[in-house]
Order: structure tokens, then sequence, then C-alpha cells
């Protein structure tokens, strides 16, 4: 499909080719990478679950001048905390029992590049003092070792944890959260990016699609209402699951409601809604969408023909961005050509 020129995004190169958006939310986030990413500061990126803030810290990485060094990406929860300080810093020969060799930590392996620390808020307080003084220094003690080693590297931190909620509580310092709360990102959970849900699902519909074979074009206007009533509480990860699944199953071109899990169809409030069509009683939330899914193509029908099938004088009128028209446009079989 022909975006015309909507804003999507900045242009990503991989491994961050699946962050997409061009809503207002998403937009500042851009802004904010294409500051921050010349400079060398630290960052801290905060979202739930799911909603990108790994492709941040890759996207910052790729646009600094560390670009060609190492990016090593770190999850605090997945580490046993015993192991922590050896995983981070690096171990002596002799340093503790099973230390028979000398090993790099992971704060060195990313010397001269970027060092992406997810789940900060998980860090047992011992090894945040201890990561404190790393970042204020911009030097290391291996367990076990007597030499500072000095590290040039930047550290964006993430989570999805309430950092000053903790602060309160006293399970993490106050000191470093405003060494790593530098420049911070805010990242929108996807119930709140509004129209960024279609071009993500167009997205990873054309992907996935590509990747198994199958001549998938995109979805069905139903199938995108119940995934347009949906919470998300997984975000952009949850959805691109649901996606890559209904391209897998459907045995069409489009993937429909059928092709849905059955807790997402359910969850929206539109489970009956693929049979509404043959006179069977429907709930709220579909009688609704089908007044909403008439309104839509009724009155894309009457801007097209006002504007005989000029597409980008008619994106001007209903003051959206023109790919997003186009979208519309194809969940309702619509075609320029057919108003001129």
């Amino acid at each position: 499909m022909d975006g015309g020129d909507e804003t999507r995004g900045i242009p990503l190169p991989r491994p961050s080719a699946d962050f997409v958006g061009s809503g207002p939310a998403m937009r500042k986030v851009f802004n904010l990478i294409e500051q921050v990413a010349t400079t060398d500061v630290d960052v801290l990126i905060l979202g739930d679950t799911g909603t990108g803030k790994e492709l941040v810290a890759r996207s910052v990485h790729d646009r600094s001048r560390r670009s060609n060094e190492p990016f090593v990406a770190v999850d605090s929860g997945a580490i046993p905390e015993n192991l922590l300080e050896s995983e981070f810093f690096g171990h002596e020969r002799g340093a503790f029992t099973g230390a028979d060799a000398r090993r790099i930590g992971l704060l060195e392996h990313a010397n001269g590049g970027t060092f992406f620390l997810d789940e900060v808020g998980e860090l047992p307080l011992l090894l945040q003092a201890k990561l404190l003084r790393t970042l204020q220094e911009r030097k290391l003690r291996r367990v076990g070792g007597r030499e500072e080693i000095a590290i040039d590297v930047r550290v964006i931190a993430a989570t999805g944890r309430n950092l000053e909620q903790m602060i309160r509580e006293k399970t993490f310092r106050e000191d470093l959260f405003y060494r790593i709360n530098v420049v911070r990102i805010d990242l929108p959970p996807l119930r709140a990016r509004g129209d960024d849900l279609g071009l993500l699902i167009e997205h990873f519909a054309s992907r996935y699609s590509r990747e198994m074979g199958k001549a998938v074009v995109g979805i069905t206007p139903e199938a995108y209402q119940v995934l347009a009533h949906y919470r998300w509480p997984g975000n952009v990860r949850e959805l691109q699951n649901v996606i890559r699944r209904g391209i897998a199953l459907t045995r069409g071109s489009m993937i429909s409601i059928d092709d849905l899990p059955d807790d997402i169809v359910s969850s929206a409030g539109l489970s009956e809604a693929s049979s509404s069509a043959n006179g069977a009683t429907s709930g709220f939330f579909a009688e609704r969408d089908r007044f909403v899914l008439k309104f839509e193509r009724d009155y894309l029908s009457s801007l097209l023909r006002k504007h005989q099938g000029n597409v980008k004088s008619a994106a001007i009128e209903a003051e959206l961005p023109r790919g997003t028209l186009y979208r519309l446009m194809k969940n309702h079989g619509l075609d320029g050509d057919q108003f001129r």
C-alpha cells in the first residue's frame, strides 16, 4: 500500500525494523531519540512490558557515535541475584569457589559502546551502590580484584516499575535514580497510541505473510474492530504474536475474527459480531461497531466522491494522514479510481 507522505516514524535500521508509529506520543519518542542519540548522556526508558524499550535503546545506539561498537543488553531480572555482580563486573581467578579463570564482565564487554540495563528496578541494593560508583567514576573493579579498570560506556537503563515509589519504599537508591535519569523517555502503552494500531497491524501482516510464504494482504474490518477494542496488556509484543498466529491460521487472503484468539474476541466484547450479518442478536459493542463501520464507509465514499478520487486532497479535508486514509479505504474495499 502506498502510504503517501505520512510520517510512520524515523527510518530505523535493523534490528529496530518493528519500531512503527505516527501518532503524537510516538513522534515525541522519535524526536527524543534523535535529540539524545548524538550526545553521550545516560538515558532512562520507562514503559510497560512489550512497549519496545529495547528497540528505543538500540535506536539510540544506532544513531550515536558508538554505533560501530558493542551494544550489550542484559535483563537484570533474568540473572540469579548471587551471579549479578560477577556478570556485571567480571571476576578474577580464585575470587570465589569455581572461579578457575579470569572472566570479563558485561560492562567491560560494552567498553566503547552501549550497556543496556533492562529491568533496572530488579537490582538488589548492594549492586545498585556498586553500579552507581561505576557510573560516577567510569571505572570498575572485578570481583576479587584490586585494579580499577577505566571504561568508556554509555548506560541506557529501562524498567516498567515505578522507581519513585521504590525510592519511597527504600528499595531503590535515590542517587542512582538521578544518575540514570539524565534524559527520560516514556513509552506509551499500545492502547494509548490511537491509529498506530492500524500501522502496526499492516506492518506485521506484511512481514509474517512474507516469512510464511502466504498471500495474506491484511485484516478484515470486523477483525480490526475486535483488535481496536482490546486492551493489549502485552502491548506491541502481544499484537505481534496475534498477527503471526492469524497469518498462520487463516485460509483466506485476510485475517478474520475466526483467526483471532477466543480470549481477545470475548474481551473486546465483539464475539458475536460476525454472526450479525445473519440477523443474529448481538451485544452493545457489536451493534455500535456495525454503525461505526457503516459511518466510515459512507463518510469515505462521500469524501472521495467530492474530491473525485484525489486521496491527497481528501486526506487534507479529513485531517488524516494520507497513509491512514489509504488504510481505511483498504479496509472498506474502496479505491480512488472508482470515484474519478
